[in-house]
């Protein structure tokens, strides 16, 4: 989903913001004041209001006028509430409130949970590789080998399912090494198989080919 989607729907309120600021707050820098803060303030949004009462907040709130006001200071200072000037229908200019901060900031909070999750999957894969190697191997798989299987996801970007069938076809070929695995890597993506189903369509069409030139001797 992207993000001016994402945007689109905490704004139609169609995304549990407060729900997501309860279960997310400490990662986000925010305390339990604050997240407090927020949620009677994203609350008052709801309605349709924009102009912020800080006495509105106290009645809401176990703090003073002066802790409230402070307050509201530290969420525009931490960047999670925003004022704006605007001139009303009577030509009077008024200070309203935007929630426009807080929306962003949990846009880009949402992004790095979904990149450390990415990771952990990255990981999982990588330790359940590795465990495959050095049982196939019947060896522990030295630093730099380790190296070469996550350079495999980080920067070559290799699906998990073709590293596992560059595996096989290293295991078929008596090859017992990474460099052999890797040259196969490398020579599948120059025939351009990006698909876990192109490269077994590929390795099927080298069979009929082998099978064929068998058939003829």
């Amino acid at each position: 989903m992207n993000n001016s989607l994402m945007l689109k729907l905490i704004k139609e309120n169609l995304f549990n913001v407060k729900d997501y600021l309860i279960n997310n707050y400490k990662r986000m820098g925010l305390n339990e004041q604050e997240v407090l803060m927020l949620i009677h303030i994203y609350n008052i949004s709801l309605t349709g209001e924009n102009f912020l009462s800080i006495y509105q907040l106290q009645d809401k709130m176990t703090l003073e006028f002066v802790e409230c006001s402070n307050l509201v200071y530290q969420l525009v200072q931490k960047n999670f509430l925003a004022f704006e000037m605007e001139i009303d229908e009577k030509g009077k200019r008024k200070e309203k409130f935007t929630l426009e901060p807080l929306f962003n900031a949990i846009l880009k909070d949402l992004h790095i949970e979904n990149v450390n999750l990415i990771n952990k999957q990255v990981d999982l894969t990588i330790s359940s590789l590795i465990s495959i190697l050095e049982s196939e191997f019947g060896r522990t798989l030295s630093p730099l080998e380790m190296e070469m299987i996550k350079m495999w996801f980080e920067q070559e970007n290799y699906d998990s399912e073709i590293i596992k069938l560059a595996i096989k076809e290293a295991l078929i070929a008596g090859a017992y090494n990474l460099k052999y695995i890797d040259r196969i890597l490398i020579n599948w993506r120059q025939r351009n198989l990006n698909t876990k189903e192109e490269v077994q369509d590929y390795l099927n069409s080298l069979k009929r080919y082998e099978n064929k030139i068998k058939d003829t001797i």
